[in-house]
């Protein structure tokens, strides 16, 4: 075996272990699952997950992780282009519940932590809710450093989405559609109801047009 084809192999069980540790991990509570049963269902030595990650926290953060680099990747879907705000943020919205749907055994353990209070689990999720929110706050001209309330107020408004799409998947009685029309009219009020707290954020006139119509439409509707 070459060394190219050596890396490979690395790399191929490596993400076997990893394949095979999330579809457990979505099936049953972290503590009953082994990593006996991990490599067993991986089809690879039981040495290769210490070697690979240490222990079973570390496979099960790894397995955190891709999952929540998925969802990252999801929320940088392009829009169509000439999209008005309010369409950029429901496509957004769109993509991202749709990906759940399609993972939601995983998405649960992912927000909710099989580990607890795990510092390093816990640090994982609140940086990829930071990162779905600093894209919105990006495309409204809005860059680092965020002013602490419109920080607060993103960080509430993410929260709210995530309860949203786990009460989808837990009752599994509410539509995609509902969820992107609740989710895009609270983020529009709470953008704008930051404005009228702390008057020193502002955003560009065509956004905050644009935000103040969807309030207006869903008030009126």
């Amino acid at each position: 075996m070459t060394a190219d084809n050596a890396a490979v192999a690395t790399v191929d069980r490596r993400q076997a272990i990893i394949d095979a540790a999330r579809a457990l991990f979505a099936t049953r509570p972290y503590d009953q699952v082994t990593t006996t049963e991990i490599a067993k269902k991986a089809g690879v030595a039981y040495g290769l997950i210490a070697h690979h990650f240490e222990n079973k926290r570390g496979l099960y953060l790894t397995v955190m992780s891709q999952i929540a680099d998925e969802i990252a990747d999801v929320q940088l879907s392009p829009p169509p282009p000439g999209s008005s705000l309010a369409d950029r943020l429901r496509h957004a919205l769109r993509h991202q519940i749709a990906y759940i749907d399609t993972h939601a055994d995983t998405f649960i353990p992912l927000m909710r932590g099989a580990l607890g209070a795990d510092p390093e689990h816990q640090a994982a999720i609140a940086n990829l809710r930071w990162l779905g929110a600093q894209r919105i706050l990006l495309a409204l001209g809005i860059s680092e450093p965020v002013p602490p309330a419109l920080r607060t107020a993103m960080r509430g408004w993410v929260g709210y989405l995530d309860e949203m799409m786990i009460d989808r998947i837990t009752h599994q009685d509410t539509d995609a559609e509902t969820l992107v029309e609740l989710a895009t009219a609270a983020l529009a009020s709470t953008l704008l109801t930051v404005t009228a707290i702390e008057p020193t954020i502002a955003y560009p006139s065509e956004a905050h047009r644009e935000l103040a119509a969807l309030v207006a439409n869903q008030t009126t509707d």
